[in-house]
This record gives C-alpha cells, sequence and structure tokens, in this order.
C-alpha cells in the first residue's frame, strides 16, 4: 500500500495545533469575581404606592461578599431607592415565596456611593440602555445550603422604591424563573409597604401590589468568590438574550452556561442581550457594562434578523453597519486592554412563512462561511447555524428544522438544547484550557 505524502499524513496534527493556538491566543485565567444578570430587554412601570420588592436569587458559588446592581431604563433618574439584603440556607418548594425573613433574620442595609442609606439610579444611558447602579460592596459571605447538596447559595434582596416612582422590570415578566422549570432557583414577591424602611411591615398576610407578581425589579448580583471560573457576556438579539423557551430569557449559551458551572468551577453570565433590536443598538451595551462586568468569555452576534427585510433580505447598507459594530465592539475591548475569549454565534434562518428572503438567503450563508471565519480574534461556533437548519426552499431559502421553532424565527425549549450542544462543545474546549 503506498504511503501518505508526509504533509498529508501529519494534516490532523497540524490541524489540532491549530486548534491549541488559537485558543492559548486568548487564554484567560478566569476570574473569581462574577456577576449574574439574568434578564436582557427592560420596560417601565409605574408605581403609584411605595413598593418594596422581596426576592431570593440562587448564585453559582460561595462568595465572601457581593454588591447589588439595580437597572434603570426610564427617561429620567428615579429617586430615593433603598435596599436590604441578606442570606439564606435553604428556598421554599412553592412558586411564589412564602417567607420573608433571611437566615436569623440578619437584614443588613446597603449603601451607595461609600455609604449614603439611599440611591438615585441615574436615568436610561439612550433608548433601550438601562443605567445600572451599583450597590457598595456588603460583606456578607455565603452560607451552605441544608435544602440541598448543590453548594449553590441563595441571597434574599428587599428594594423599596418610594411612591409614584418609575420600575424598571424584564420586558418578558417573570413567569417560568419562579417554578420547577427554572434552572436556578429565583422567588418573588412584592408589597405596597416600605418594607426596608420597617421591615416588619412586610409580611406574607400583605396583600400582593396591584401590579402583579409576574413583575418584579431583578437586581444584578456581583459576588467575590474563593473559587475561580469564568464571566461570561451575551451580547445579540432575542435569539442570544433567550426569547422562545418556556422560561423566558434563557437561551443556548445560557443552558451551556449553567450545564457547565459547578461550585468548583463557577460560570456565570450576564444578559446583554436586546430582542427586536439591531447591532446599531446592541452593540453599544458593551460600553455600558463591560468595565463592571469584566468578562473572560464575550459571546458577540454581529448579525441580526431584525436587520433582514421581508422580500428584500440583508441590503448593502445593512452589511456596513452590523461590520461597523463589530468594529465598536473590539474598540471598546482595545481601549480597556481587554482580552476575553470572543465566541461568534452563526446566524440562523428564518422560515419563509414568517419572512420571506428568497435567494438573499445567501448573503447569510456567505456571512457564516466567508466573512465570520475571516475575523481574526475571536473563535467561530460551527455548527450553531446547522444544528437548527432543515431543508431548503425552491426559492434558496434555507427552513428552520422540524420542530425546533413554534414562530418561524425563535428556537422553541428544542431548538435552543439543539443549538446548545454546539455552545457547549465550544465553550468546553475553552474550559478544558484554562481551568
Amino acid at each position: 500500500m503506498a504511503r501518505k505524502p508526509f504533509p498529508r499524513a501529519m494534516a490532523p496534527f497540524y490541524e489540532e495545533q491549530k486548534k491549541r493556538e488559537q485558543l492559548e491566543s486568548f487564554l484567560t485565567t478566569g476570574t473569581s469575581v462574577l456577576t449574574k444578570h439574568l434578564f436582557g430587554r427592560m420596560k417601565t412601570q409605574a408605581a403609584a404606592n411605595a413598593i418594596t420588592f422581596n426576592m431570593m436569587i440562587e448564585v453559582e458559588t460561595e462568595f465572601l461578599g457581593f454588591r447589588i446592581g439595580i437597572p434603570n431604563i426610564h427617561t429620567a433618574a428615579v429617586t430615593g431607592v433603598k435596599a436590604c439584603v441578606g442570606v439564606a440556607g435553604s428556598a421554599p418548594v412553592a412558586d411564589y415565596q412564602v417567607f420573608t425573613s433571611p437566615e436569623a433574620s440578619e437584614w443588613v442595609d446597603v449603601t451607595w456611593n461609600n455609604g449614603a442609606g439611599t440611591v438615585d439610579l441615574p436615568m436610561r444611558i439612550a433608548e433601550e440602555r438601562y443605567s445600572m447602579s451599583y450597590s457598595d460592596m456588603i460583606y456578607l459571605p455565603s452560607i451552605a445550603r441544608t435544602d440541598s447538596a448543590s453548594g449553590r447559595p441563595l441571597v434574599m434582596v428587599r428594594i423599596e422604591y418610594p411612591a409614584g416612582s418609575t420600575l424598571t422590570t424584564p420586558y418578558n415578566d417573570l413567569y417560568y424563573w419562579r417554578g420547577a422549570s427554572a434552572p436556578r432557583i429565583y422567588r418573588s414577591t412584592n408589597q405596597e409597604v416600605q418594607g426596608v424602611t420597617n421591615k416588619a411591615t412586610f409580611t406574607q398576610n400583605n396583600v400582593v401590589s396591584s401590579g402583579g407578581d409576574t413583575k418584579a425589579v431583578v437586581p444584578a448580583i456581583q459576588y467575590m468568590t474563593t473559587k475561580r471560573g469564568h464571566q461570561v457576556m451575551i451580547m445579540g438579539d432575542s435569539i442570544q438574550e433567550g426569547l422562545g423557551g418556556q422560561v423566558r430569557d434563557y437561551g443556548a449559551v445560557q443552558r451551556a452556561c449553567y450545564e457547565l458551572s459547578t461550585p468548583e468551577k463557577p460560570v456565570e453570565y450576564f444578559n446583554a442581550g436586546l430582542h427586536a433590536q439591531a447591532p446599531d443598538v446592541y452593540s453599544r451595551m458593551i460600553e455600558d457594562h463591560i468595565d463592571r462586568v469584566r468578562p473572560t468569555i464575550l459571546t458577540y452576534s454581529p448579525w441580526s434578523g431584525n436587520d433582514v427585510a421581508a422580500n428584500t433580505g440583508m441590503s448593502v447598507a445593512a452589511q456596513r453597519r452590523y461590520k461597523a459594530s463589530l468594529g465598536r465592539v473590539y474598540a471598546a475591548l482595545q481601549q480597556r486592554n481587554m482580552k476575553p475569549i470572543i465566541f461568534f454565534p452563526e446566524a440562523t434562518p428564518t422560515n419563509a412563512a414568517y419572512r420571506n428572503v428568497g435567494a438573499n438567503d445567501q448573503v447569510r450563508r456567505d456571512f457564516n462561511t466567508k466573512f465570520l471565519p475571516g475575523v481574526a480574534n475571536g473563535i467561530v461556533m460551527k455548527g450553531y447555524a446547522d444544528a437548527f437548519t432543515g431543508s431548503r426552499n425552491a426559492s434558496g431559502q434555507d427552513e428552520i428544522k422540524a420542530g425546533l421553532t413554534n414562530d418561524g424565527v425563535h428556537p422553541n425549549d428544542a431548538g435552543y438544547e439543539a443549538i446548545k450542544a454546539v455552545v457547549k462543545a465550544h465553550f468546553q474546549r475553552v474550559l478544558d484550557q484554562t481551568q
């Protein structure tokens, strides 16, 4: 049998070396400061009366201390906001929070800006871009769980707004984040009392506020750990934010993070996705939040279906915009000398019944096979689009694989699970190299 020429015989070795060198060029040592932020796009809601939100949030690993961040998407500042926090060793089984106090009833009043007892939340940065006000550090360590062997601690947070405030809440509300379907424990309820000023006024016997219990102000939780893990920041449109599944704002990247995360090697995410927005808007979220979040892994989607017009597809002008927006992301990182590992999800198809683009769908395929692989300093999630793509119709448009979408554009739970397998494999390579 003829022997293969030496270069061909060594091809698999060279390919593996190429992959390894690519990872090494992005190598990060991880971080021990993690920031949890579950929801992407925000909306406002008026509160006629004073209102307090009482909640429990599960984080990925033990912590030495933490701070909270409160978003504001209102066009004006929201003044006089108060908060207190605690820790807990167990969570209720019920979807609704049926208790009001942390471990040993120990509430710690939160301070802001080096000691102030209240905070004035600055107005939004721009349309769709919320400000995020972080508290002073709270040196309250986590305690062990008594109801679970997961090892993931519980934080309790109360946030009080004065009467007449405008609240910032997740755009699609809470829903299944509070039930058994949620990947991590989140419990919340609210009452029209001043439950931080006078903690005893917040009782489970009071009437839930007229705003409804599916709405809540959900803070970011930034916690200092004793472990070394990875901080993921998710940027993109609705598919990156995570619309389409039963649990709101829980997409493929989020699922991969929490399936790979362990208390010894935590993986946490900050959801900066914005549904119904194009790259020119959501790319700006990096400058709004990166200084605080400081991700070790950044997933950024240069392509958005929100820039694809029905019948004609993506225009040349829109293609120029997504390139300019990618430049904005790189500039923000370069200015700060930050070097996270950057992952690019491939552009996914839409069904013709939802948005008919015909032969122009080739622009999307060329984006995946020609543009993305040519972008230095980033790793393409190869297979991301294929996991979601079915057959090609007669006009040249790829359709979504049967059973993976309910609306013809967003993945449903089965769709996110299919894409998650691809994301998880790419993330696992990074974790194997860096932890």
